[in-house]
């Protein structure tokens, strides 16, 4: 773990992390050199992107209200090219809010001179150098946005997870502890992570590729029958299959053939769940796969053997109803009252007569 050192910074010798996760899944991000961070078109769009983020404003009132509080420390580390500066690691939103007051200041808009002197420096701790600074920086981000209360989405989580494996050569078990996270847990977004990149990267439907597909993969690579059949390897962290496709089709837009948009099947993962249901059943995922058929026809095909067996429910649910009715009710019944229950005595009737012919049949059998 790096030297943490306690140290009063003056708001404008703090950048703000251009690279920072939240930003990740926003249209349009780019990775930042470490060596430019400092540059003002660098920071500016880190600016943007904060002050355009939800909360930030209220976080804003709170100060202007209140002053700044330090109830939580802003974690920095230096920045090498500049020994005047250093980068945030947690707290960009913060530091992001206290500039828009001062920037507010500049142009005029009234401000408490004591809130003003609690924005001269801000408590900072700086972590120092060292080798371990990278998984250090990680797991503090993950302690607070993976694991703790103030989490990030799907999408930055994982992100951060398949970064601190791939990129800091960390186990997933290894990952996990410091994340207080289960291993599982670590494996299963990690996977879900790498095959959204894995769409990203495809020539026909990496166009449809977007962080809010993110809950789709989570819910994929989590089930057997829909690894299995997109042959995931976890050599490669990939799907395989021939039908890898086919699976995309599901869930990317398409056109019908006259030039007319069609939704995707799968929009979210409680369908992708149907999954489960559905591939095991030849002609629940011929109608799966079938343009002109929708969804909801498969899952009914899917499910047809289970709709099959809730009548045993329906019907106690309704003998418990029956055995429950006292005198007063029965005073009461109206003549539409009496004859739903004669429908009912009649169908019980008609069900019974029907297995007594089935059973007489299979006996002459």
């Amino acid at each position: 773990m790096p030297q943490l050192t306690p140290k009063h910074v003056p708001p404008d010798q703090l950048l703000l992390d251009p690279n920072n996760l939240r930003f990740q899944d926003s249209s349009g991000f780019l990775r930042a050199e470490e060596d430019r961070f400092a540059e003002p078109g660098v920071q500016a769009s880190a600016y943007r992107r904060l002050k355009e983020s939800e909360g930030l404003v209220d976080l804003k009132r709170s100060i202007m209200r209140n002053g700044y509080t330090p109830v939580e420390q802003i974690v920095v580390r230096p920045y090498p090219p500049n020994p005047q500066k250093y980068i945030v690691i947690e707290g960009n939103r913060r530091t992001a809010a206290v500039r828009w007051i001062l920037d507010d200041y500049g142009a005029g808009v009234g401000v408490a001179p004591e809130v003003l002197l609690s924005l001269q420096e801000l408590p900072t701790v700086v972590a120092e150098q060292s080798g371990a600074d990278e998984a250090f920086r990680a797991s503090l981000m993950g302690i607070r946005h993976v694991s703790g209360i103030k989490q990030w989405g799907g999408y930055q989580r994982a992100s951060l997870i398949v970064m601190m494996r791939d990129e800091l050569g960390l186990e997933a078990s290894n990952v996990a502890d410091r994340l207080g996270l289960s291993t599982h847990e670590v494996n299963r977004r990690y996977r879900a992570f790498k095959a959204l990149r894995q769409l990203e990267g495809d020539e026909e439907f990496g166009e449809f590729a977007k962080a809010t597909m993110y809950p789709l993969f989570h819910e994929a690579v989590s089930l057997p029958v829909v690894r299995e059949w997109l042959e995931w390897k976890e050599e490669t962290a990939a799907f395989e299959g021939d039908d890898l496709h086919v699976f995309y089709e599901l869930i990317t837009p398409s056109q019908d053939d006259e030039g007319n948009r069609m939704e995707p099947k799968l929009v979210g993962f409680a369908q992708v769940r149907e999954l489960r249901k559905i591939l095991p059943k030849p002609e629940a995922r011929r109608i799966l796969l079938d343009a002109h058929r929708s969804l909801q026809e498969a899952i009914t095909i899917a499910h047809q053997d289970e709709l099959a067996r809730s009548w045993m429910s329906d019907v106690s649910t309704a003998v418990t109803a029956l055995e429950r009715m006292g005198i007063n009710e029965l005073k009461k019944l109206s003549q539409d009252d009496q004859a739903i229950l004669e429908k009912l005595r009649a169908l019980a009737d008609e069900r019974l007569r029907d297995r007594a012919l089935l059973a007489g049949g299979a006996s002459a059998e």
